[in-house]
């Protein structure tokens, strides 16, 4: 936050999985809810607030694992509060969301094929979210499958119909351990990719402590 703020960013999105896997999950929300972010939910965020839920059991044991400890440290108004939000945010320029367009639930926006499903169904012709934990530009290409690649300084073009996974601040997939972000600005319509040094290390020992899947503490140095 405080680079986008260095970047001169006058609004800033999150786009879901606030809590999920780390060890600080009340401080994540509380940061969220006092600077007054807008967020979207993620599939995390939704697994915690099903506290009876026996499709909860269905989820792989690590995140399980991670979903029970979660909801044993938030309090009820902050489980209330992750219940509250909503799926998508539309703005005039763009739109907001965890996932991806599909009809399903909590769909992937990973390579040609998925990109392909998102954009049958997106109407908005500029679109952010993460769920993949990867970068990715996702172009809709007339009449042929979509262009999709790693995101580098881009000019949005108003023609063109893109989807834009922002990456994630944490528990990344794409191999770099650095937090992620994307800014653009609107006037220019400039999208430019933000990579955030960190304390890992800190964040490591936390969720160890916790008694957190290995995994994931792992992932935050692998990014894998």
């Amino acid at each position: 936050l405080t680079r986008l703020e260095q970047c001169g960013c006058e609004m800033v999105f999150c786009l879901g999985d606030i809590v999920g896997y780390g060890a600080g999950p009340s401080e994540c929300i509380k940061l969220i809810r006092e600077r007054e972010i807008p967020a979207v939910m993620g599939n995390h965020d939704e697994y915690v607030t099903l506290l009876m839920d026996p499709g909860v059991e269905k989820l792989r044991e690590d995140v399980r694992q991670a979903i029970y400890w979660t909801q044993s440290n938030l309090s009820m108004d902050d489980l209330r509060w992750l219940a509250s939000l909503p799926m998508r945010i539309e703005t005039e320029e763009f739109t907001v969301l965890h996932a991806s367009f599909h009809t399903v639930k909590w769909a992937y926006c990973l390579d040609e094929a998925t990109f392909t499903a998102n954009f049958k169904m997106q109407t908005m012709p500029l679109a952010f979210c993460g769920h993949s934990h990867s970068p990715l530009l996702g172009i809709d290409v007339p009449d042929d499958t979509p262009y999709v690649d790693y995101i580098r300084k881009t000019i949005i073009k108003p023609d063109l119909k893109y989807m834009i996974n922002v990456g994630s601040v944490g528990q990344p997939r794409d191999r770099d351990p650095r937090a992620s972000a994307v800014t653009y600005n609107l006037e220019s319509r400039e999208l430019e990719l933000l990579r955030v040094e960190y304390d890992i290390a800190a964040a490591q020992a936390r969720i160890r402590a916790a008694g957190l899947p290995e995994k994931f503490a792992v992932r935050l140095q692998e990014g894998r």
